[in-house]
């Protein structure tokens, strides 16, 4: 539990500052990604589009390769992995471009970063006792959403100098996190050969497992919906509502500001829930907070749905992770972990293009509403999920 932070191993907190590290290395260059390939390198829309494109893709297919290295490998060896073709890409950003390299180094770059995350959280599953690892978790997302404030902040200074400024600033952090991973880490990781082998490919005991499977689909709904906040309501704002693009800055940084001030409040209110039950309030959240934006015309109040949407997130992350780490065996936890990392990018991959047929076709008539649909579609599959888990504790038959 949280309120309680003294009680985790010295390498969780290890692997805690090294992930704020990572976080700020890694939010130093989103922001200004697609700035740096149209206005510094002339690169034309659409193929910046279809970089980001291929960018995403390469996400979906790292995050599940990482989850099998982290089990067959090892955690810090894969987070190492990562880690370092993380620095390497981005110091090689700073020194060439040529847009044909720029583009596929920003590729490669998409496909090295993501394995670090299955392979960290399967080693805090390692070094946290089961009954502590929603707090555990908890508290790695207020790292995380630490350095998503702090990194850009620091990349708008650098970019006052230059872009490659900022790729080598990223790049030292990356670098820094990398060696500190790898020297006081290593014996944290259990070897590979310490854990049971026998480990499936691509999580085939999750395609075997009903609880898994629905609630690998209903994840990918909720990520689905969540994804609409970042990539759909920003073009509401700009193009329905004739506001500065400038202006969602503040809603991102009020949903990352409220991550970190209030995730251990409400960690420590729902710790005592089941975890289905705490995911399907978030996600209820989600709905809630899609569906009071469908009447909104000014900037000011889209402050208040976006703030129970940061709730809802509070809740659904940490609660995801920390159950299905409960539920997988040690041998196989990494690749359960990419499945849950896969459905939520896999949701945010299809998102905003879903998201962005709803708007052209509906309008927020049709955004928000159907955005809150699926939402609240997910959070009913999630209390289902609760109730039939509940029973199984119990011994009472699901439909009893």
């Amino acid at each position: 539990m949280p309120r309680d932070l003294s009680g985790y191993p010295r390498a969780f907190w290890v692997l805690l500052s090294g992930q704020l590290l990572n976080s700020v290395g890694t939010s130093l260059i989103f922001p200004f990604l697609t700035v740096y390939l149209h206005e510094a390198l002339r690169v034309n829309l659409a193929v910046v589009g279809a970089v980001l494109l291929a960018q995403g893709l390469a996400q979906v297919a790292a995050v599940s390769l990482g989850g099998l290295l982290a089990d067959a490998w090892g955690r810090v060896p894969t987070m190492t992995l990562s880690l370092g073709l993380g620095a390497l890409t981005t110091f090689a950003l700073a020194t060439l471009q040529a847009p044909l390299w720029v583009i596929l180094l920003v590729v490669l770059r998409g496909g090295a970063m993501p394995l670090f995350q299955p392979a960290a959280q399967a080693l805090v599953a390692d070094l946290v006792p089961k009954d502590r690892l929603y707090g555990a978790f908890s508290v790695q997302r207020i790292a995380q959403n630490a350095g998503v404030i702090l990194g850009p902040m620091l990349g708008a200074l650098l970019l006052q100098r230059s872009f490659a400024m900022l790729f080598l600033a990223s790049s030292g952090i990356l670098a820094v996190f990398t060696v500190l991973s790898a020297v006081l880490l290593r014996r944290a990781d259990q070897p590979a050969a310490g854990r049971r082998a026998g480990g499936t490919p691509f999580s085939l005991r999750a395609l075997r497992d009903p609880y898994l499977l629905t609630m690998t689909a209903c994840f990918v709904l909720i990520s689905l919906s969540y994804s609409q906040l970042y990539w759909v309501v920003p073009g509401y704002l700009t193009i329905f509502l004739h506001l500065p693009a400038s202006r969602f800055g503040f809603l991102a940084a009020e949903n990352a500001a409220l991550v970190v001030v209030f995730q251990l409040p409400l960690t420590a209110l729902s710790h005592h829930w089941r975890s289905e039950v705490t995911i399907a309030v978030g996600a209820g959240c989600y709905a809630l907070g899609f569906s009071a934006m469908t009447t909104l015309r000014s900037f000011l109040p889209f402050l208040v749905p976006v703030a129970v949407i940061s709730l809802g997130e509070i809740l659904v992350n940490p609660s995801i992770v920390s159950l299905v780490a409960r539920r997988a065996r040690p041998d196989d936890r990494g690749k359960l972990i990419g499945l849950v990392s896969l459905a939520d990018r896999g949701g945010a991959a299809v998102g905003p293009a879903a998201g962005g047929s709803l708007l052209t076709f509906g309008g927020p008539a049709l955004l928000f509403p159907g955005t809150a649909a699926i939402a609240a579609i997910a959070a009913c599959g999630y209390l289902l999920l609760g109730r039939r888990s509940a029973h199984q504790a119990a011994g009472v038959p699901a439909d009893g």
